[in-house]
């Protein structure tokens, strides 16, 4: 099966009547990743090293290190040389690394700079007059499945989602497991930050440091959208003040004065300001939204209290599960719709569906043992490059994405290696 980018000295992308745009590659863009290790005794390339792993994660069956090391060793000559491998004069061949080599580096490589640096290829992807809107290779079932995806409600602002995920198969050597907090954007769920919580803590910490790693981005007036855990004060104090960004935080128990406020807040006497209903995953969802005006509650620049109803039925019953989520956001009623504020709130799980479950399911994440240092978040960031440029390519599936790229040309030719 063809690749669904096309070859070219560095991919080239976009409609065929635009003016077409040259990204710079994915192996120039690994070479700014910052090498931790000594430059003595150096045989392969930081870049190389890392885009062994994106490529091999592209193929379908390639989850882990051992499988990653497989990968390459099956590569030709033409594609060591194309990801950069050292040539050796004495055999006449091109080197190949072992698993221990890729396990030693990865070990070492901060899993912030590399997210940072694929955060720049992406948005680089993602850029109008660069994307390609219906790639090569990318079958007609893949897209009449991305034509069929539904469009987010139209919005003023962007937003940003912010949760963390446990690597279950990942324990470090006191027995604590991992966890990595990022940030995803709402729009097209590519990872902008992402930050390895240190043991002996836990992700409320790490919530300014993440949204720092993205200092040189403007977050003016974008929406930052956080399950109940982040609903800090010190949260809302650095989003406002410091960043000049919005919050929408969800609220429960872990913050009982204020889940008290809400619920006593009179909001049988409040229509319901928009109502929307779907069918979709085995199930009959009605999401209702009430919006009350507030200027007493105990937390930093609240405006507005949110109360969500969620009734669920499955098709083959009429009985109907209620839930109720409270949510509280900085804006005021004439900049945040009710509407605007049912899209930030029901696409923030963005980073569950788009990102978290993908790599489970996908590429297997939460099976992975893999524990030594940095490892587990470096495999994270390179599996977030991986899922994004197949999505920005066009692929709707990322399973079936990967099954057409279990040959290593289509694998390099995806990413843009010449």
């Amino acid at each position: 099966m063809s690749s669904p980018c096309r070859s070219a000295d560095s991919p080239v992308l976009g409609s065929v009547d635009a003016p077409l745009v040259r990204v710079q590659g994915l192996l120039d863009r690994l070479g700014q990743v910052e090498d931790p290790r000594d430059p003595r005794g150096v045989r392969y390339g930081l870049a190389t090293l890392l885009a062994i792993g994106v490529c091999a994660l592209s193929a379908s069956g390639h989850n882990s290190l051992t499988a990653i090391a497989e990968w390459v060793r099956r590569c030709e000559q033409r594609e060591l040389s194309r990801l950069g491998c050292p040539f050796d004069p004495f055999t006449g061949r091109y080197r190949v690394p072992d698993e221990r080599t890729l396990r030693d580096v990865y070990a070492k490589v901060d899993p912030a700079d590399l997210t940072a640096v694929g955060y720049g290829y992406l948005t680089a992807l993602a850029r109008p007059g660069s994307a390609s809107l219906t790639p090569d290779g990318v079958g007609e079932r893949e897209q009449r499945r991305a034509h069929r995806a539904p469009a987010g409600d139209p919005t003023r602002r962007g937003a940003i989602a912010v949760d963390g995920k446990c690597l279950r198969g990942a324990k470090r050597r006191d027995g604590s497991q991992v966890f990595i907090l990022s940030a995803v954007r709402h729009a097209d769920a590519v990872t902008l930050a992402a930050r390895q919580i240190p043991a002996k803590t836990n992700e409320i910490s790490e919530f300014a440091p993440l949204l720092d790693q993205i200092a040189d981005t403007d977050l003016t007036n974008t929406v930052v959208t956080a399950d109940a855990l982040h609903a800090q004060r010190a949260h809302a104090v650095y989003l406002v003040e410091q960043r000049h960004a919005h919050y929408l935080f969800t609220v429960k128990d872990n913050q009982p004065s204020l889940a008290a406020q809400l619920r006593a807040l009179p909001c049988k006497q409040v229509p319901v300001l928009h109502r929307q209903s779907s069918r979709g995953h085995g199930r009959h969802e009605i999401r209702e939204v009430q919006v009350v005006t507030v200027n007493d509650l105990l937390f930093p620049h609240a405006r507005q209290a949110v109360r969500i109803r969620r009734r669920r039925r499955r098709p083959d019953t009429k009985t109907w599960a209620t839930e109720i989520v409270y949510a509280i956001t900085d804006l005021p009623t004439h900049e945040a719709r009710p509407a605007e504020i049912a899209t930030w709130a029901r696409e923030h799980w963005t980073i569950e569906n788009s990102v978290h479950w993908i790599r489970d399911v996908t590429f297997g994440e939460d099976a992975s043992q893999i524990r030594t240092h940095n490892t587990p978040a470096v495999m994270a960031a390179l599996r977030d490059i991986v899922r994004s440029t197949i999505r920005l390519a066009g692929w709707a599936n990322t399973a079936s994405a990967r099954r057409a790229h279990t040959i290593p040309d289509a694998a390099l030719t995806l990413h843009g290696i010449p």
